[in-house]
């Protein structure tokens, strides 16, 4: 069982110098601030944070801002960072940071810290671990999708083909874990006893396709087949030449850029720090209202307006230096690309020379050569068919036990017992939220498609969402992660439908799992034993009061970050090298 708690959201722009953050009460938060005060905003990044894209845009939003999520999971702290395609997660107890720029690492990472093994099928016909957005879909309610269709709080979720079902029987516990990790390794299993069935069946085909060309007599060499072999390995040696060249000036122009951009930041920085450097002398020294050069002789004024347009000078030389630096990141990884193709090209090219050395050294012995008999050939062929038919042998049979192993956990008393449960919840939940048009297929089954029209939508939503929110944690694997739910004041709700909905909401989230909930107003009459949070500013979410300080606290972690964004890029050379040296 793992049990989630959110303690702490970190936001922070370097680029205007400016930050937020938000402790989460452990049992209920609430959010109150009207359009654009970035309730929302705060929300999206928790799932952000953790690997989930979120929709909504916002163009006033900085794209390389860092945000942290702090949060306890079975009773160990973790830290999550995330900046652009940067992700990190700290374990506080250990002191250990895994840091990539990948996000099917990132993907890994999650899946075993959460314990999450769902499969789903892929536009491929074949199954792969599902994506955080997949595990913290039933816990979030977005005010950009969530209250006109289920499952819909993310973007970026067509990567999987017919996915609502597998994680709605993972949810309620109809197919646990263990369904999903038995699943996919019968899936492997029987993708490789068709591959192995191919390779049999293209040798049996080859052998019988030999057998009839095969002659009786010696077979000699055929010279003229032999020298075109030869002529063909030198074309090709010439192309994987040309294709080296074209990598090595590629490789020179990032080089150049890389360089062009590292002198950049670092005359931005040295601009940059001279720039604060006068701005704390024009505002820390009593100095006159003008100023006199020691060099020209020439007065220049120091006032209220000079010192505004140095802060301008300076906010925008950070994002000057922020997206020099991502840039250089990104060249820095196509750099590394590059070098990693020369290196293939390269062994390509020394095989073939190696290659073109025995042909030739063979050609000049032709006169020396033996050629093989007919029985060497059809031993060689022999003994590969009994090799494939005895892995062959060995995969059926583990095939065969893994579907055993599968078909234990479709246990049809067990599915009639959860969708029963949820069945009981829906409709208590439906009345409870005045919903009475919910079609019976939904009343049943939790894999059916809410319908519903105008102010009714979002209420049969809800209703659903927390009827599977229960039955997940009576039968399923009990994750008791936090339920987010944002601006559920949604298709017009009137005051007592929208007073049904909050109560409701505060009322029937499962014990044990915490509450954030991002309202527009604060509700008169609404019991609720938790946080408020107050959001007034428009558009200002972010505080530059708060960034010397938030900037402190969340230094030593992403100096911890960078070290290990560095190491990766170091690794990638290492290997690099170490395959053009081989």
């Amino acid at each position: 069982m793992k049990s989630l708690r959110f303690k702490k959201l970190w936001l922070v722009s370097e680029a205007s110098r400016a930050a937020r953050s938000i402790e989460f009460n452990p049992k209920m938060t609430m959010l109150v601030g009207k359009n654009h005060t970035g309730k929302s905003t705060l929300v999206k990044h928790i799932f952000k944070t953790l690997g989930c894209e979120t929709k909504g845009k916002s163009d006033r939003w900085d794209s390389l801002a860092i945000s942290v999520l702090s949060f306890e999971l079975d009773g160990t702290d973790y830290f999550a960072y995330r900046r652009a395609t940067v992700f990190a997660l700290k374990n506080s107890s250990t002191g250990t940071i895994k840091v990539t720029t990948k996000y099917s690492e990132w993907s890994e990472i999650m899946a075993q810290l959460f314990d999450f093994h769902l499969m789903l099928p892929t536009h491929q016909e074949t199954l792969a671990q599902a994506t955080p957005p997949y595990l913290f879909l039933p816990f979030y309610f977005d005010q950009d999708g969530s209250w006109q269709k289920q499952w819909h709080s993310f973007d970026k979720l067509t990567q999987f083909s017919a996915w609502q079902k597998p994680l709605t029987s993972y949810v309620t516990g109809q197919r646990p874990n263990g369904y999903y990790l038995a699943k996919f390794e019968e899936s492997k299993a029987k993708a490789e006893v068709n591959q192995l069935s191919q390779e049999l069946g293209v040798v049996q085909a080859a052998l019988a396709r030999v057998k009839k060309s095969l002659p009786r007599v010696t077979i000699r060499i055929d010279t003229g087949a032999f020298k075109q072999e030869i002529t063909d390995l030198l074309r090709n040696t010439t192309q994987l030449r040309q294709e080296q060249e074209s990598l090595r000036s590629k490789a020179f122009e990032q080089a150049s850029a890389k360089e062009s951009l590292s002198a950049q930041i670092s005359m931005a920085k040295d601009a940059l720090r001279d720039l604060e450097g006068d701005l704390k002398y024009l505002t820390e020294s009593h100095v006159e209202p003008t100023l006199l050069c020691p060099t020209c002789g020439t007065s220049h004024e120091n006032g209220f307006p000079v010192r505004l347009e140095l802060i301008d000078d300076a906010v925008t030389l950070r994002k000057i230096i922020s997206e020099l630096e991502a840039e250089r990141q990104k060249v820095d990884e196509t750099l590394a690309g590059i070098q990693g193709k020369l290196s293939r090209v390269k062994l390509k090219v020394l095989e073939i020379e190696k290659t073109l050395q025995v042909k030739k050294g063979a050609l000049r012995l032709q006169d020396v050569v033996d050629s093989q008999s007919s029985e060497v050939i059809r031993g060689a062929f022999a003994k590969d068919m009994d090799s494939l038919k005895k892995q062959l042998t060995v995969q059926e049979g583990s095939a065969a036990d893994l579907k055993e192993k599968v078909a234990k956990f479709d246990v049809p008393e067990r599915t009639k017992e959860i969708n029963g449960f949820y069945a009981e919840r829906i409709e208590l939940f439906a009345s409870e939220l005045g919903v009475q048009d919910l079609r019976d297929d939904v009343k049943k089954k939790p894999d059916a498609s809410i319908t519903a029209s105008g102010s009714a939508l979002p209420r049969s939503l809800l209703a659903y969402q927390f009827a599977v929110l229960h039955t997940a944690k009576e039968k399923g694997d009990a994750k008791l992660f936090p339920v987010v739910v944002d601006s559920p004041n949604q298709q017009g709700q009137d005051a007592e439908h929208l007073s049904q909905m909050l109560n409701f909401i505060v009322k029937r989230t499962p014990p044990g799992q915490q509450l954030i909930l991002a309202v527009e107003e604060s509700p008169a009459g609404l019991s609720f034993e938790g946080t408020t949070i107050e959001l007034e500013t428009p558009y200002g979410l972010l505080e530059p009061e708060q960034y010397d300080t938030i900037a402190g606290e969340l230094q030593s972690l992403v100096t911890a970050v960078a070290e290990g964004v560095e190491v990766r890029l170091a690794n990638q050379r290492i290997e690099v090298s170490q395959e053009a040296s081989n």
